[in-house]
């Protein structure tokens, strides 16, 4: 099975526990999109000593702006100025026309990278932004007894803590201030850091097995659970107590 199949596969296998629809031939258009890319700057991607090195010596020599305005007239969106659309991308902001494609171009040699560094190696960091390219991270997923957080914008994981969740905003490894919530089957859960105030989402169910791009995603069903956690914060502020667990 190729690799966007075994993408579409998965999450058709998992995405009843979203409770939204999925497109799932746009997922395959556009994982079809970055796959091309991907293999286009695969060789090289470890030449860089940083996901920006690689990104600025691609902009220089005009790959950057050829692939963008090709995944632009792939999907349908005209790139009027591009250094304003590449600005635009790197701040995630969308409103400006062309910067659905540059940030489609950018993602896809990003997770390229990040890809090829795996290899090598998870890094071991107690931190909720990505060691790869920065991005904030709400998605931490069990591995083998091990907890990890994954980007959801290049797809790198990094090991956070082992055993038992750690909050990877403050680093709080107090079981009795972090909270959980989940379904009885503990497949997927909100987790609350009552130190920090911080709160992610998370896959426990080992046996939830999908490309780690989709981690994410799969991940967001814990939203299910946000009203229940607002309620218990409304309630401890109510009653003026400290929350030690949800």
């Amino acid at each position: 099975m190729g690799r966007v199949e075994e993408l579409i596969s998965s999450l058709s296998r998992y995405a009843h526990l979203l409770g939204f629809p999925v497109d799932l031939e746009w997922v395959r258009f556009i994982e079809e999109i970055q796959e091309k890319i991907m293999e286009e700057v695969r060789g090289e991607v470890l030449s860089y000593g940083s996901l920006r090195d690689l990104v600025l010596a691609l902009d220089a020599r005009g790959y950057l702006r050829r692939a963008s305005l090709e995944v632009a007239g792939l999907i349908g969106e005209e790139i009027e100025d591009y250094d304003k659309a590449f600005k635009a991308a790197l701040t995630g902001d969308l409103s400006v026309r062309g910067s659905r494609a540059v940030l489609i171009t950018l993602q896809a040699i990003a997770r390229a990278y990040a890809e090829e560094l795996l290899k090598k190696g998870v890094t071991v960091e107690v931190s909720a932004y990505c060691p790869v390219c920065g991005a904030l991270s709400e998605t931490m997923f069990k591995e083998g007894g091990s907890y990890y957080m994954v980007c959801h914008f290049c797809s790198y994981k990094w090991l956070v803590s082992e055993a038992k969740p750690v909050c990877p905003y403050c680093g709080n490894s107090d079981e009795l201030s972090i909270g959980l919530m989940s379904d009885k089957q503990m497949r997927v859960a909100l987790i609350k850091c009552w130190e920090c105030g911080s709160s992610w989402r998370a896959i426990l169910d080992e046996t939830i097995k999908v490309p780690l791009i989709l981690k994410p995603l799969i991940a967001m069903a814990a939203e299910r659970f946000r009203q229940a956690l607002r309620e218990v914060e409304e309630r401890a502020r109510e009653s003026g107590s400290e929350v030690g667990g949800a």
